[in-house]
């Protein structure tokens, strides 16, 4: 059969029925290799030790750095995700507004991150701000630019839908035109990742001040891979700028940095400086134990069946899609490839992706049948 006929006979309709009438579950809870995000989070001891770190920010407003070490594929994504997840969900029950930003993939300039921060904040903030500094004023006296502190005070005089996107062009680090000039009387464009990481640092000195802005929550994911697109010298720019965030933000900034142990190895020697910075750390393992990789199978079946029980309004199937056997046997031969290589353990996405491709043999049998 040709693959345009198989395409025109792929069993779509009524397949997740038949699924969960047979496992209880409506498709394949396993993911392949390439799903890295949207997957559920298993309990892990590393997690009370970030909560830790969270609630003591919550708590005094000191800022946080917190580096989430591990090797590729042993779920430092879905540890970052999970922690994102956790936080917003609880952000309308906190007094004051956190701003949360998850970047999977940090831009190769640090003023990329910038922009995406004053993206988050918007100018629904910008007004918010305005408003309260038409009142009182004495927050501005915490940004250290004189133009930041002119722009301020002009748009706490004029909150026009035209001055606020005025306010929010210069802030992204666009031209600065005449209307610029004579509406905000600025006169320096924010044209460097040292001027855009200074007006960053000023707007949440002074966002906090007027009560409009409690705190930032940012994890960065993959932060290796700047190692992999940049040259030497703008790794160190990066790493440069990230340090001057740490640094200008000693309150209202929480930084958790997801990166493999070579990454953090080589940008500590890169920029000593930065090392100090980087003390609190929360390593992630690999699996080492067969009963360990029975549990995380489990658990992602369950998580299946519960999302498929809420969907279809009821009981399904209690068959697994891959039985115990299946589950111990991928572990042992994915151990004993990696004790042949030299790796210590067995990665839990190549885990999960094998598990992904015998559920699919066992899923497609009771589709198609």
């Amino acid at each position: 059969m040709s693959l345009r006929d198989r395409i025109k006979n792929v069993p779509i309709e009524g397949a997740a029925e038949r699924l969960f009438g047979k496992f209880g579950i409506a498709s394949n809870p396993f993911p392949a290799s390439n799903q890295t995000s949207g997957n559920p989070h298993r309990a892990i001891a590393a997690d009370e030790e970030a909560e830790t770190r969270i609630l003591t920010f919550l708590r005094d407003g000191r800022s946080q750095v917190v580096v989430v070490e591990g090797t590729q594929g042993v779920g430092k994504t879905n540890f970052l995700n999970h922690v994102e997840s956790e936080i917003r969900s609880v952000m309308n029950d906190l007094e004051g507004y956190y701003m949360v930003r998850y970047l999977a993939d940090p831009e190769p300039s640090f003023a990329g991150t910038t922009r995406r921060l004053f993206e988050e904040l918007g100018t629904d903030h910008l007004e918010e701000l305005a408003g309260r500094l038409k009142s009182d004023r004495s927050p501005i006296s915490e940004a250290r630019s004189h133009d930041m502190q002119i722009a301020l005070r002009r748009l706490a005089e004029d909150t026009s839908e035209e001055t606020l996107d005025l306010m929010m062009q210069w802030l992204l680090g666009l031209r600065v035109l005449k209307a610029h000039r004579l509406t905000l009387g600025i006169q320096f464009r924010l044209d460097t990742v040292e001027s855009k990481t200074a007006a960053l640092r000023d707007m949440i000195q002074v966002s906090n001040a007027a009560g409009v802005l409690k705190g930032v929550f940012l994890l960065l994911d993959e932060l290796e891979k700047q190692d992999g697109v940049l040259g030497p010298t703008a790794v160190v720019r990066y790493l440069s700028a990230l340090r001057s965030v740490v640094d200008a933000l000693p309150r209202r900034l929480f930084l958790m940095l997801g990166i493999t142990p070579d990454a953090l190895r080589r940008y500590s020697a890169a920029l000593p400086a930065l090392r100090g910075r980087l003390q609190n750390q929360i390593a992630l393992e690999p699996l080492t134990e067969v009963e360990e990789a029975r549990k995380l199978a489990r658990f992602y079946m369950e998580a299946a069946r519960r999302t498929a029980s809420a969907r279809f309004d009821g009981q399904g199937g209690d068959e697994w899609v891959i039985s115990k056997r299946q589950a111990t046997e991928t572990f042992e031969t994915l151990a004993e490839r990696a004790e042949r290589v030299g790796n210590v353990g067995v990665r839990q996405r190549e885990f999960l992706h094998q598990l992904h491709v015998l559920a699919e043999e066992n899923i497609r049998e009771v589709v198609e049948a």
